[in-house]
């Protein structure tokens, strides 16, 4: 695509009629973005340096938690905003300690001149590498530096096709700086475009915010009087995929060891979603509760669902045993590190390629990876081996937290200092 028929068709897409869906939702909730961060900039913004974050997502959001705390100790007077693209970052209640957030603006000349005019931004800086053109572009038509933090790309990306990266080139020529997650994805970076003498390798500022984060477990006091003497499971941000291969073995399992319990915490707690894992549950006889984050666990359940959302992380906390989900849908695995950071072993679904995290826990004996075809005896078979085996379990942990690096953070800010106008 060229960048006439990219402008082209942002201009259609931001002006469909919308539906349902979290396309739909992106879209509403970038359409009056632009007019928002003006309204704030005409309120809040001072002289102080402003340094514009875009994490696109959660995940996104959590890698560059740790590199704006870095930041403002670095900087006291700096102001920082974030700005994200997908709905799930619109309700997420982070710790992200930003001046302001809200949706981007609509990636359209016009929209992103009037943003910039208001926010002034001293560095502009993307958490992964959701690159948006329009904003990049006039960025650095006006001298403004462009970083990329946390810097990845998946060896499979649609990026790295030849008609896209002829477009993708014209873009990563002008980043000034890109923090690569590791050699594997700078090599990819320098393919799309940026220059090599412009990007480092720093290692995945997410270990760093893994690793720094205290559990909230005073807010999980009723799930933990629930688990209190038990052997728990959590499977985390879990696909339907997931679901039925972690409900068929449960219901096996917990034959075998009666203390065993389950939490799962859907990557989607819709409605219709909590609705059919309850179906779901109750044809395996496997009694399910749900925990919104108030009521309390019911006691004669022995599997919990979680529909509350921002806890996944704490929760991982209380497991024995972790389920990380996605891993069955190409490209789709969420983050396998967050229960490496409490030392708890892993499993997860065949289509982990792609992430380093995931290569590294199952090279190191962290993680084990389950087929397409049959996973629930595999399932069955590793979990009742680690429960069979404490000190087996306990040593699949221990080398999953060894994959984990901090420095990644520290590395990030030191290479961004110098590119902020103060």
């Amino acid at each position: 695509m060229t960048i006439p028929g990219y402008r082209l068709t942002t201009r259609l897409v931001n002006r469909l009629p919308l539906g349902h869906g979290k396309l739909a939702q992106s879209i509403a909730g970038r359409r009056q973005s632009g007019q928002r961060w003006i309204d704030w900039a005409s309120r809040e913004r001072t002289d102080a340096p402003l340094v514009w974050v875009h994490a696109a997502s959660v995940g996104e959001s959590l890698a560059a938690e740790p590199i704006v705390r870095r930041l403002r100790k670095a900087i006291p007077q700096i102001q920082i905003v974030r700005s994200f693209s997908s709905p799930s970052a619109a309700t997420w209640a982070g710790s992200f300690a930003g001046d302001a957030c809200d949706f981007i603006p609509p990636d359209e000349p016009r929209s992103i001149i009037r943003v910039l005019d208001a926010l002034r931004p001293s560095l502009l800086l993307f958490s992964r590498g959701d690159i948006w053109p329009e904003l990049v572009f006039h960025s650095a038509s006006r001298g403004i530096p462009i970083a990329v933090a946390g810097a990845a790309v998946r060896p499979a990306s649609k990026r790295l096709l030849l008609p896209v990266r002829t477009v993708c080139r014209q873009l990563y020529n002008t980043i000034a700086w890109v923090g690569a997650v590791s050699r594997a994805d700078a090599s990819r970076w320098v393919r799309l475009g940026a220059r090599p003498s412009r990007v480092t390798v720093t290692g995945d500022p997410r270990h760093d915010q893994v690793l720094e984060r205290p559990p909230r477990l005073q807010e999980l006091r009723q799930l933990i009087d629930w688990c209190s003497g038990c052997q728990i499971v959590v499977a985390g941000s879990t696909h339907p995929s997931d679901e039925r291969a972690v409900l068929d073995a449960f219901a096996v399992v917990v034959e075998v060891f009666s203390s065993v319990r389950l939490i799962v915490v859907p990557h989607d707690p819709s409605a219709q979603r909590v609705d059919r894992l309850m179906r779901e549950a109750s044809r395996r006889r496997v009694p399910l509760a749900v925990w919104t984050g108030a009521a309390p666990a019911s006691t004669d359940s022995r599997c919990v669902l979680v529909t509350a959302t921002g806890f996944l992380v704490d929760l991982y906390a209380l497991a024995d045993v972790a389920h990380v989900g996605g891993g069955f849908e190409r490209g789709m695995l969420h983050a396998v590190i967050e229960p490496a950071a409490y030392a708890v072993p892993v499993t997860m679904g065949p289509c982990w390629h792609g992430s380093t995290d995931a290569e590294l826990l199952q090279r190191h004996g962290g993680a084990t990876v389950l087929p397409r075809r049959s996973p629930v005896p595999a399932l069955v078979g590793t979990w009742l081996a680690w429960f069979r085996e404490p000190d087996r379990r306990i040593a699949a942990g221990l080398s999953a937290r060894r994959t984990l690096q901090q420095g990644a953070a520290a590395r990030t800010v030191q290479a961004l200092l110098p590119l902020i106008r103060l």
